[in-house]
């Protein structure tokens, strides 16, 4: 999705037309986008759930609702400002028309059958038939969602000590210590392969550590929300069915308002989970661990199928939520108005922020741009040095040598890694295809073996192109730091292994 999005900007279009054009990006790649967009000579129509993205991108707003298109000219904290003052006008205009055709009734009532009154009571008739009824749009039912109440959990409720991780010869991150305690609210945030949802894992104990560990407090009750979660459904229920089968003290009613407030109305509660598409599913194992008697929530990109106003009663949902929330995800005003802590990952290191999103911005701007002052400085002054010593020259020639060594010992790195992702698209594309063999269909031992296998591939795989990616960028930049003769090998660049 990132390849076609890039392919749509590099053609420069005079129209695009971008449906949830950030879903499949970090929070650097989206503000950089927003960055391209804002300043883009072309028409620009886009379908976002993003609020901050339509805020900085966006003149008008079109909402479609009621069978009809309304237009607001401005962005999207303006198109709600809006919204509320067109209805309070809307709604004072119709207080008004329903109190002057009482009136006109009144008259018409008292004077039916005086015959002095006849033509003045004809024409307040006439009046009442030309009256264009004011009518307001109808509202959605306000729906309140709200966690059970869980027992309290000690105040330390998870301890992370020296904690390291890698898969094979790929280190994720190195002696990460931390702590969360009860009713924190903390994000986890990096760019794309920098461990957030590996970390998720290690904290909700679905994997174990390759070293260091995660130790809970006294009273800890976790639940745990990841994309994977809608493969643990029982897909020979319905929806109504798998609702009931959580053990819970909320009434069918609580169930079934929640059940609507997560798209789940009318009938649609009685449908069979195995015809469900993967949204649908992701929304039922989330709703699911709503129901749950927990004092800490660990979640993995719980946003990524709600709409706007599912959004928003989820959120409240959490910010009433006494419990602890480890949350990982891109949507930033969901974050901004839940989080107090933000923990970055970053080149394998973890660094904690204690305040909302937007502080944690403001503050990693401030570290970000010293950093590049240094750099500045430091290629100026290689400049300015022009003779050079002989113990110089050794130094340099010594750090080309070891500059040399990296470039090939990451060329080989990615040549294994290219090979790896071929065997698994051929492995992937293998079974696929049993899949469409109708001789497959009848044997259902068969069937879930190959889908457990193409889990398993489709997870290797991920996996594979986060590696390719972060060894293509390091060879990128080990190829511009050659280019220049007065460089020397900086030391932050740590390659990964082989895989």
């Amino acid at each position: 999705m990132r390849i076609l999005l890039t392919s749509i900007l590099l053609v420069k279009p005079d129209i695009m037309l971008l449906d949830e054009p950030t879903n499949h990006l970090d929070t650097e790649s989206m503000e950089w986008l927003e960055s391209y967009l804002k300043n883009y000579k072309g028409t620009i129509i886009t379908v976002s759930h993003d609020r901050f993205f339509l805020d900085k991108i966006a003149l008008q707003i079109a909402e479609l609702s009621s069978y009809n298109i309304h237009i607001y000219k401005g962005n999207y904290s303006y198109y709600l400002n809006e919204k509320d003052r067109r209805h309070a006008a809307l709604k004072k205009e119709m207080e008004l028309q329903k109190s002057q055709i009482k009136k006109i009734e009144e008259f018409v009532e008292r004077f039916r059958y005086k015959a002095t009154k006849a033509s003045q009571v004809q024409s307040r008739v006439k009046m009442l038939e030309r009256f264009s009824a004011v009518t307001l749009e109808a509202k959605t039912k306000s729906v309140t969602m709200k966690f059970p109440e869980g027992k309290k959990s000690a105040k330390e409720v998870v301890k992370v000590i020296d904690m390291g991780h890698n898969y094979g010869s790929l280190n994720v991150f190195d002696n990460l210590n931390f702590s969360l305690f009860r009713g924190d609210k903390v994000a986890f945030v990096g760019v794309n392969g920098s461990g957030k949802s590996t970390l998720s894992r290690l904290l909700s104990l679905s994997e174990q550590p390759s070293h260091g560990s995660v130790k809970y407090g006294d009273g800890a009750h976790m639940a745990f929300f990841s994309q994977e979660s809608s493969q643990n459904l029982n897909y020979e229920n319905t929806i109504w069915e798998e609702i009931n089968s959580v053990p819970t003290h909320a009434s069918d009613q609580e169930k079934r308002n929640l059940l609507g407030a997560f798209l789940f109305s009318g009938d649609d509660i009685f449908k069979s989970i195995s015809v469900l598409s993967g949204g649908e599913k992701s929304r039922l194992a989330l709703l699911k661990i709503m129901l749950l008697d927990t004092n800490f929530l660990i979640l993995d990109e719980p946003t990524n199928h709600l709409d706007v106003k599912t959004k928003d009663i989820f959120q409240n949902a959490l910010i009433n939520y006494h419990g602890t929330v480890a949350i990982v995800s891109h949507d930033r005003y969901f974050l901004d108005h839940l989080v107090n802590k933000v923990f970055e990952l970053k080149d394998g290191a973890i660094s904690d922020y204690h305040g909302n999103y937007s502080y944690f911005i403001e503050k990693r701007g401030q570290t970000v741009l010293p950093q590049k002052e240094n750099v500045k400085t430091k290629e100026k002054g290689a400049k300015e040095n022009v003779f050079k010593t002989k113990e110089q020259k050794r130094e340099e020639a010594e750090e080309r040598n070891k500059l040399s060594k990296m470039k090939n010992s990451c060329k080989k790195d990615l040549k294994a890694t290219e090979q790896r992702i071929e065997l698994l698209e051929a492995k992937k594309t293998q079974h696929e295809t049993a899949l469409c063999d109708p001789q497959t269909h009848r044997d259902s031992v068969k069937i879930r073996t190959i889908n457990l296998e193409l889990k398993t591939i489709n997870a290797e795989l991920e996996d594979s192109y986060n590696i390719w990616t972060e060894l293509h960028s390091k060879l990128e930049q080990l190829a511009v730091i050659n280019t220049d003769e007065s460089s020397v090998v900086p030391t932050d660049i740590h390659l990964i292994r082989k895989s």
